[in-house]
């Protein structure tokens, strides 16, 4: 699933994590294909971050199963 995060004064260099709340045994939460943007259309000229995030099991193989969580973020 591809998310897009901006707004709460993030910067154009932060350091993503996801609080994983969560899962099914061996089943994690695998973050991708981090893209930043100085200004896009949907984020109203703030920083944004496209952020791809799926569920993995313990190999990296994606799993059809459901987790959930919380996105965090921390200026570097």
């Amino acid at each position: 699933m591809r998310w897009f995060a901006w707004g709460g004064n993030i910067t154009n260099h932060e350091a993503f994590a996801f609080t994983l709340q969560s899962a099914e045994n061996n089943v994690g939460a695998l973050i991708s294909d981090i893209t930043v943007f100085v200004e896009n259309d949907d984020s109203g000229g703030e920083p944004s971050y496209g952020i791809t995030l799926n569920a993995v099991d313990q190999f990296a193989n994606p799993v059809n199963l459901g987790i959930t969580g919380n996105f965090e973020s921390n200026g570097v």
